[in-house]
């Protein structure tokens, strides 16, 4: 409360008071909340009214009264807009001004035009009171949800500084227009509840923003946890479904590595019986041993392929040249698209097209659509899959089209989905997981249905910035 009749000096209030905005503020400057900064300016506009009026003896009335009220009436304002704006409903800046204007002007006209002191004190602490409620109004419903001892601890603050205004405003009714006899002491008892309430504002707003700060810093790392757990049974289930995928061909495989196992035999029996007769010459013998080492070296080319494809091991990011990783997985699955009759045409642009990516991840999304081309195309005869690589708009795209029975169209909404399978044996995961890991590569995976007939599998991923020739 100010006025012409304080008599007790404000200066030791106004810098207590002035100093617990500055620390706030400092301390919570981090956030850049407006929030904060408003309920700090409103606290600094308060300090400053007890500051000035502190002043009054030493400067012109027409600075002194007009200027201690506005800054408590806009500190007031600005404290309620920051409550209002932490619930999403602020007031209009330009009301905010207007209603500071109205207010100087109502306040000056009562103490210059009309010349009545219980009126303006009536009007002074009356607008205050309205502001007070609503400050505790607000802070009120912020401690309700979720419970918030600091939000509480502004709204009990407020609601007893409000209850020293209506008293206040009491004591004026009872004067019958005239001037309370102990105004001197209810203006230092307001005044001392007001500088209480203001410090208890201040430390309970600066409890709310620690106490959401620490909530959002726990709501984060229980996401953190949650992501990182996700990720490691994720990439536990991409493992097993790489594994999986192996089971399914190794028969395959096995023909695979019998081949050079089998030349391997032939070469070395062919050595033994030659040396048994005295008959091996030098070229002869050397010639044969180079087929030992290029089918060994087969088999090592193809026991790498799988170790390195089943390996476990988190998301490994570096440049991948997207043809190279199909053309290994190509190589994998030989055997089996031999066996089924499967002609492969593979069109590429002819040099690297880098990603940035993990090559086991992405070479499982190559295999899987691979796999699945291949079981599409069991029940047709013309069994042929064209596999085109091209650059588009930034992006390499790698197009997989088999000559298959196509997508059926009542189905095609749940395919993709975890677990949902048409095959027998299927279980519902390769393009789940293709699609999860394509996603955390910015990438995509998109299957429909191609002109030409059958089905085609689009895979979308970044060029790599500055990787491309």
């Amino acid at each position: 409360m100010t006025g012409q009749e304080g008599t007790l000096s404000h200066l030791t209030p106004g810098l207590i008071n002035l100093l617990l905005p500055v620390l706030i503020w400092v301390a919570l400057a981090r956030l850049r909340s407006p929030v904060v900064a408003l309920w700090c300016l409103g606290s600094l506009l308060g300090a400053g009214s007890l500051l000035l009026d502190g002043f009054t003896g030493s400067l012109p009335d027409w600075v002194g009264f007009p200027g201690a009220n506005l800054l408590a009436f806009a500190g007031l304002l600005c404290t309620v807009q920051a409550l209002r704006q932490d619930r999403g409903v602020p007031w209009r800046l330009r009301w905010l001004v207007v209603a500071s204007l109205g207010y100087l002007l109502v306040h000056e006209l009562l103490r210059l035009g009309l010349g009545q002191v219980p009126l303006r004190l009536g009007f002074v602490a009356l607008t205050n009171l309205i502001l007070l409620l609503q400050v505790a109004g607000w802070a009120w419903r912020i401690a309700r949800r979720p419970k918030s001892p600091g939000a509480l601890t502004m709204a009990v603050a407020y609601l007893f500084l409000a209850g020293g205004l209506v008293h206040f405003l009491l004591e004026l009714v009872l004067a019958g227009g005239g001037v309370p006899t102990r105004l001197g002491a209810l203006a230092i008892g307001i005044n001392s509840a007001g500088v209480l309430a203001d410090l208890a504002g201040d430390v309970g707003f600066l409890g709310v923003a620690l106490e959401r700060s620490v909530h959002h810093w726990q709501k984060a790392a229980a996401s953190q946890a949650r992501l990182e757990e996700h990720l490691r049974l994720g990439n536990q289930v991409a493992q097993l479904e790489r594994q999986r995928s192996l089971g399914l061909m190794a028969g395959s495989l096995a023909h695979e590595l019998n081949q050079p196992l089998t030349a391997i035999l032939a070469s070395a029996q062919a050595v033994r019986r030659s040396a048994a007769a005295k008959r091996l010459g030098s070229v002869q013998s050397l010639e044969l041993l180079d087929k030992v080492i290029f089918n060994t070296r087969r088999i090592t080319g193809i026991t790498e392929r799988i170790r390195g494809f089943i390996r476990p091991g988190g998301l490994d990011s570096a440049p991948v040249d997207l043809e190279l990783i199909t053309r290994d997985m190509l190589e994998l699955m030989q055997p089996e698209l031999r066996r089924h009759g499967i002609r492969v045409v593979f069109q590429a642009v002819g040099e690297p097209v880098l990603v940035q990516g993990d090559a086991i991840q992405l070479s499982q999304v190559v295999l899987n659509a691979l796999r699945n081309a291949l079981e599409a195309m069991q029940l047709v005869p013309d069994r042929s899959l064209q596999i085109m690589l091209t650059r588009s708009a930034g992006e390499a795209v790698l197009c997989l089209r088999d000559s298959g029975p196509g997508l059926d169209p009542a189905l095609a909404d749940q395919v993709g989905t975890p677990y949902f399978t048409t095959k027998e044996q299927g279980l519902g995961l390769g393009l789940s997981i293709s699609t999860a890991i394509l996603r955390h590569h910015q990438g995509s995976l998109t299957l429909r249905n191609a002109e030409e007939g059958g089905a085609c599998v689009d895979i979308r991923l970044p060029l790599l910035a500055g990787g491309v020739p």
